[in-house]
């Protein structure tokens, strides 16, 4: 299985609707557009394709929030490429354009996300907090200073 990686331009139905089929189950599928945000010009989107289907995707927004300018959205692997590194490896294109940016990073991670995070170097930094029809989540940051290596 090779998959590739690479950052895309914009947002098309395909990374819409596989935000929608793993972040957005049993609610309207618009609930996958972010208002403001996909068609912001600093935010940007990154794809994992096997061969022509998309099978991971992460959205990079600018949202301030103490040492962090960047927050990752919208980050999904279809259900049936899972534990096979492929969210790992879009975290790790995102840390790599946070340090270009000398920014850290941070995202609401949803509860069975958050052990991929710590993998890769976040701190949990809130309570367990719910999002309502989402689910619980933990807020996690990262910081370049505190690179994990591989």
């Amino acid at each position: 299985m090779i998959v590739q990686y690479r950052w895309l331009d914009s947002l098309d139905d395909a990374h819409i609707d596989l935000r929608f089929r793993v972040l957005r189950i049993g609610r309207p599928k618009k609930t996958a557009l972010y208002p403001g945000i996909d068609d912001d010009p600093r935010t940007k989107f990154i794809g994992a394709f096997l061969g022509a289907k998309m099978v991971g995707c992460a959205t990079i927004q600018y949202d301030p929030k103490a040492d962090a300018r960047l927050r990752i959205r919208g980050m999904a692997v279809d259900s049936e490429y899972r534990n096979r590194g492929i969210g790992s490896k879009i975290v790790r294109m995102i840390q790599n354009y946070a340090e270009e940016m000398e920014t850290g990073l941070w995202c609401n991670a949803r509860i069975k996300a958050v052990t991929m995070y710590q993998r890769a170097g976040f701190n949990i930094t809130s309570d367990l907090f719910e999002i309502e029809s989402v689910g619980p989540h933990f807020e996690v940051r990262w910081n370049p200073n505190n690179r994990v290596t591989e």
